[in-house]
């Protein structure tokens, strides 16, 4: 081939446009993702960003094509005959059908190559386009790939396709658009899951921390982890009270206990006071309360509840459990305890949950993983 279709094919997949293939399907990625991402876990932020980073590349993508196409020459589209190597009909619900043609183009002034050509075709006409016949095609110089087929060549080039007797060229001679193949699409879909990947991972806590049945815009007020005030964050843990005593310790909080993660934050708040296994623990809205913490008040070959083995994270879904799929509904729907404790025939840790409403109690009882192993309702 030419210089010309050397130089384009270079631009197309050298190491500027595969850089700018890499950062803009990065940037789709992430603008995606944080939509995504933003929309589930209920920041208004995050999927706001999302939608102005894709608006920004969409902006930018333009004026850099608009800017491309100013700055790129106008070169005249040059005629030249051209060979039917194969010819494919990509559907055929109606009269005129897309076909794909292969061609082997002869120009006057530069080696015959082969090329794609795309072109809808009444079916009337198909048998004008027999595989070996000859047709007038016009292209651009610079952009080889760009091939048209001429539907009604004048008299001069009529003739000259009737005249004309082609050899194939060799597929070694095919041209391609260099921005649409090759290594610039591996790279932009690398991009694209590079960008994705990061915008999940920087936002993985929010997005696999177990709920309760609502509270997606809880997760971001002032009892959220991470928020001023809430356990775990850096300003303190101004939202606990823990309360020790001899036997009872409890620990408050001032948000309701279930809310993204709050419930692990508070039994770390009676691991600092020094509480690390009880008899029994229970659980209501805004506190949690650990019972029988000291050795000396076991029972002889009593084993005592672990609070770091517990499955805080599962609790949130067994109290919903018991809300919902038991049917528990009404004005005190809310009002549910959790007890935990080990059973006195098979020393094995029990997680029962109790929930009060306006047509009666909902239990849910899980062993000490949190599976659900039996479900009463009354």
């Amino acid at each position: 081939m030419t210089d010309a279709t050397e130089t384009a094919h270079a631009g197309g997949n050298g190491p500027a446009a595969l850089l700018r293939g890499l950062l803009v399907g990065g940037a789709f990625g992430a603008g995606v993702a944080a939509i995504v991402v933003g929309g589930t876990i209920g920041k208004v932020a995050v999927w706001g960003s999302g939608i102005a980073a894709l608006a920004l590349l969409v902006l930018t993508t333009a004026a850099f094509s608009a800017r491309r196409r100013v700055r790129r020459p106008v070169v005249e589209r040059v005629k030249a005959v051209a060979m039917i190597e194969s010819r494919r009909a990509t559907s055929g619900e109606y009269a005129d059908v897309p076909v794909a043609f292969d061609l082997t183009v002869a120009p006057d002034d530069r080696p015959a190559f082969r090329a794609h050509v795309h072109r809808s075709v009444n079916l009337v006409d198909l048998p004008d386009f027999p595989v070996r016949g000859i047709v007038v095609v016009e292209y651009r110089p610079d952009r080889p790939w760009d091939v048209t087929i001429v539907s009604e060549p004048d008299a001069e080039w009529a003739s000259r396709a009737a005249r004309a007797s082609l050899d194939s060229a060799p597929e070694s001679t095919r041209v391609r658009d260099p921005e649409k193949a090759g290594p610039w699409c591996a790279i932009a879909v690398l991009g694209m899951l590079a960008g994705a990947a990061v915008v999940v991972l920087v936002f993985r806590g929010d997005l696999f921390t177990d709920d309760p049945a609502k509270p997606s815009s809880s997760a971001t007020g002032p009892g959220a982890p991470g928020a001023p005030g809430a356990p775990g964050a850096s300003g303190g843990s101004g939202a606990t009270s823990t309360t020790v005593s001899r036997s009872v310790t409890t620990a408050d909080v001032s948000t309701s206990i279930l809310i993204g993660g709050q419930l692990r934050a508070t039994s770390d708040a009676l691991l600092k006071a020094g509480v690390s296994t009880a008899v029994s623990v229970s659980v209501t809205d805004r506190r949690m309360t650990a019972r029988g913490t000291k050795p000396d008040e076991w029972a002889p070959g009593q084993l005592p509840v672990v609070l770091t083995d517990l499955p805080y994270e599962r609790m949130p879904e067994l109290v919903r459990e018991a809300r919902t799929n038991l049917g528990v509904t009404g004005a005190g729907a809310g009002s549910w305890r959790i007890d935990i404790a080990r059973d006195a025939k098979t020393r094995a840790v029990v997680i029962r949950v109790t929930v009060t409403g306006g047509n009666g109690t909902a239990d849910v009882q899980a062993d000490g993983t949190g599976r659900i192993t039996a479900t009463h309702s009354l």
